[in-house]
């Protein structure tokens, strides 16, 4: 076993609840992969826990949790068998102690990592996401190959790694208290915090999926604090992305985080209301919409991506009901159908 999964593996045998693991003698890279698979655990457990709960009043529970065990480990949690044995011999109630250990070890590592000196957070960032996206393609072949189990994990991996955000430095508080203006019809989520973002999983996917090219331009059509850009900043550098956005204070805070993580260069955020008639969207190859707006603004919007759809091809990603507008588009412009992930929580068009 490398250095981080042995620190994980003792992890499952440290009786305290809070008590910090020793992994400051961990390289940057290390750490970045002791994350990864912490936070990956704290998912499986639950999975675990879930099933215990389905099977419990089944006359044959040992064997078939057993079974259940044997068949997640050699899929949907490759990447965590090293931890096969201790974990198959927990009884409910240790699981869910287990799991509440792992929540705190998770809280101590984070703080952890925004003490290291910047250059080595920034590896940090980089590594793991770069794993997540290993995490999120596997259980897609699983899920595409028919994998039920996977489904059902792949649900629970939606928020499993936004901890990474407090080390963004994306500060989610500042919606408290805020107050949309009535004359204002746009979606702002007011006070939505976390619930302006994509998931991980979300945009990982849709940047594996429509693989940009090099050197081309992305925009973020409400961008919320910024993570698409972030994301986008560290695993593609040679993207130009720009991100637009109505609320300020979050603006603000996607361009703080960008300039801490030395990502200036090519990630850049806009206070924008995009309804605004005088307002031209730049030209780009890809556009990425998270449902933000209103039916007026909408119409705007998708109208300027047509014209530019009209002489040059271009890749819409849609996140929640935007799919729904989108789809109208490809309709009526004859575009290809639309590639739907996630249930339809994700979705890619692209013009002819």
């Amino acid at each position: 076993m490398t250095p981080n999964q042995e620190l994980l593996f003792s992890f499952l045998k440290i009786p305290p609840q809070g008590e910090e693991l020793s992994w400051r003698d961990l390289t940057s890279e290390e750490k970045a992969a002791f994350y990864v698979d912490l936070t990956f655990l704290e998912s499986a457990i639950r999975f675990m826990q879930d099933e215990q709960w389905l099977l419990a009043k089944q006359t044959n529970f040992s064997e078939q949790y057993q079974n259940f065990l044997q068949n997640i480990f050699s899929s949907n949690l490759l990447s965590l068998q090293y931890l096969q044995e201790p974990l198959i011999r927990l009884n409910a109630q240790q699981l869910k102690t287990l799991v509440k250990r792992a929540e705190e070890q998770e809280k101590l590592f984070i703080v952890h990592i925004q003490q290291m000196p910047m250059d080595q957070q920034r590896r940090f960032m980089r590594k793991a996401l770069q794993l997540m996206v290993q995490v999120f393609q596997h259980e897609h072949v699983l899920v595409q190959g028919g994998n039920t189990r996977a489904r059902s994990l792949a649900f629970s991996l939606y928020r499993t790694f936004d901890g990474l955000d407090q080390i963004f430095g994306l500060d989610y508080s500042a919606d408290i208290g805020m107050k949309t203006d009535l004359k204002i019809s746009e979606r702002l989520y007011e006070g939505a915090g976390l619930g302006v973002q994509s998931s991980y999983s979300t945009l990982l996917t849709a940047l594996r999926e429509i693989n940009p090219s090099e050197g081309c331009r992305f925009i973020d059509l409400g961008s919320g604090y910024g993570r698409v850009g972030l994301v986008i900043g560290f695993l593609r550098p040679d993207i130009d992305f720009i991100g637009y956005e109505y609320v300020k204070h979050r603006v603000d805070i996607s361009n703080v985080s960008t300039v801490r993580f030395g990502l200036e260069k090519n990630v850049h955020f806009y206070t924008q209301d995009l309804a605004e008639k005088n307002f031209k969207i730049p030209e780009a190859e890809v556009y990425y919409l998270y449902d933000p707006f209103s039916k007026e603004t909408y119409l705007h919007v998708l109208n300027q991506l047509v014209e530019v759809s009209r002489h040059r091809r271009i890749v819409v990603v849609t996140k929640g009901n935007a799919r729904l507008w989108l789809q109208e588009v490809a309709t009526q412009e004859g575009w290809p159908e639309g590639r739907e992930f996630d249930q339809g929580n994700l979705a890619i068009f692209a013009s002819q």
